[in-house]
């Protein structure tokens, strides 16, 4: 193989996948999904965080940006391995819909049969009680264990509600959460264990088949966390441990009103002193997880963009200054597996900082159409040290996109899909969504970046109804769509390989 190669991938969230029990996991069907990958010719599997989620169930909102969440447990192997019986989950409602999440469902029943599980495991039961004392020796889940106990104990309150002696943060008080609460924290570190071994089986299983896996790193963590619970100096708070700032986003292609993310700011003064070990941790944590990481919101890393508490959009915000490129060179020990998601912001001096970091960044085809301000989402001028998408998890898909475009709009991104499907040797499109989309997927298959990711959705030709967010809105349809696998036939394998081996990104050919 030669040492440039075009390579191309997937882009479909772990929660997306088919599966019995309401939700994708990390089990059965996962590795089914990598066997469809392997078949049509990609090489990346790019998903979502893997953290645990919080209020609005978005994998961007967690309870601790280095722990798992445990609803993508799969259930199979826990039964092959004697931990669960059918009984304790054949007459479960998990919603009636294959192709949506009802987390209602899920929070109501998934904990619940989790502790079925772990009863059995706490009486010797089950084919993972060897690993077990080791894993609990590296102590990497008991903060995340003892916080997730306090917040049940505490009805799961946010930590500015909880009461007592763990109103805030103390080593004493973790120590009386342990003496008195012991088996609820076991519970929590043993969710972690399970998903650490399923998830190692399924990555060197994805691995074997030669499919790597591109994950992302969320630039903030959530308010609610552990990681503000405890290490509250690594942030802007008050003397309070309240947020009178928070993050955010100017104007962009979402919402002329720009939006309010909430999250709270970083301390980078703080972080510096203590060489910016919070974000070293995070991003190790990542790395050991994933073959490749994405650093969601990379401007965030160059510039901060602050909003009072109180703000109901974006407008009135102010940018703040970070230490930059000096600070990402420092805490990112290998660049060539981490990519900067910058497609809200591109400029020349960004271009600068990613060449002299050599950092590969993420384009969008669907913002390129029909009338990008620049050049930076238009196939033809990518670079190959890209990784290119048809559409995020942020975006409309791509025929719900052309869908809702003005009939001059529409026309206008026929013919500049036509005039770069002319550029690129791809075959044009009639005036059809279905057509279309069909041609942007080529279109990315077709450009010069290093890897081409396209989106489940835009495979499929879905509209709207496979969103899979709408930034700046909480609760369904937010985080419920999912595959069936019906979707992940033969017929379509063999069309995509064609497509890989067509556009030179079959790696093995």
């Amino acid at each position: 193989m030669n040492k440039l190669f075009k390579a191309s991938g997937v882009a479909l969230p772990i929660f997306s996948l088919p599966g019995h029990y309401g939700i994708g996991t990390i089990g059965k069907e996962a590795r089914n999904f990598i066997d469809f990958l392997h078949k049509a010719g990609f090489t990346y599997w790019s998903i979502l965080p893997l953290g645990p989620t919080s209020f609005g169930d978005s994998p961007y909102s967690s309870f601790s940006s280095k722990a798992y969440n445990h609803f993508l447990i799969d259930f199979d192997d826990l039964l092959d391995k004697d931990l669960l019986k059918k009984r304790d989950i054949g007459v479960v409602d998990w919603g009636a819909d294959p192709r949506s999440i009802d987390y209602g469902k899920i929070y109501a029943n998934r904990i619940r049969v989790l502790k079925i599980a772990y009863n059995r495991f706490r009486r010797g039961q089950g084919d993972y009680q060897r690993g077990y004392t080791s894993f609990l020796r590296k102590n990497s889940f008991t903060d995340y264990s003892c916080f997730m106990a306090i917040k049940d104990i505490n009805k799961y309150r946010p930590w500015t509600g909880f009461k007592g002696i763990s109103r805030e943060y103390s080593a004493d008080c973790f120590r009386q959460v342990k003496h008195d609460h012991r088996s609820d924290i076991d519970f929590y570190q043993w969710t972690q264990y399970i998903f650490e071994k399923q998830w190692d089986s399924l990555k060197k299983y994805a691995n074997s088949q030669g499919i790597k896996i591109i994950g992302e790193m969320p630039m903030f963590v959530s308010y609610d966390s552990i990681d503000v619970y405890k290490h509250h100096r690594n942030f802007l708070l008050n003397s309070s441990l309240g947020m009178d700032y928070v993050a955010g986003y100017p104007p962009d292609v979402f919402y002329s009103q720009g939006q309010v993310w909430g999250n709270p700011l970083y301390n980078f003064d703080y972080m510096k002193k203590n060489n910016y070990n919070f974000l070293k941790e995070r991003i190790n944590f990542n790395l050991n997880l994933y073959d490749v990481v994405t650093l969601d919101h990379f401007r965030g890393f160059l510039e901060y963009y602050m909003l009072p508490k109180d703000s109901t959009n974006g407008l009135n915000g102010t940018w703040g200054a970070t230490p930059g490129k000096e600070m990402v060179d420092l805490i990112i020990p290998d660049k060539s597996r981490v990519v900067a998601e910058d497609v809200d912001y591109h400029s020349e001096n960004l271009t600068s900082i990613l060449d002299e970091l050599n950092m590969s960044d993420m384009r969008v085809l669907e913002f390129a159409f029909p009338r990008e301000k620049g050049n930076f989402n238009k196939p033809v001028n990518y670079p190959y040290c890209c990784y290119s998408y048809t559409s995020t998890h942020d975006c409309k898909p791509l025929k719900g996109y052309l869908t809702d475009l003005n009939s001059a709009d529409h026309q206008e991104a026929l013919k500049q899909i036509n005039l770069t499907c002319r550029y690129l040797g791809v075959k044009e499109a009639i005036d059809d969504n279905d057509d279309m989309t069909r041609a942007i997927n080529e279109l990315n298959l077709a450009s010069l970046s290093e890897v081409s990711i396209q989106a489940m959705q835009d495979i499929l030709h879905q509209g709207n109804e496979s969103r899979i967010n709408t930034p700046s809105t909480i609760g369904k349809p937010n985080w419920t769509y999912r595959i069936t696998n019906d979707d992940l036939n033969d017929d379509l394998a063999s069309k995509l390989l064609a497509l890989n081996r067509r556009y030179g990104r079959y790696v093995n050919d």
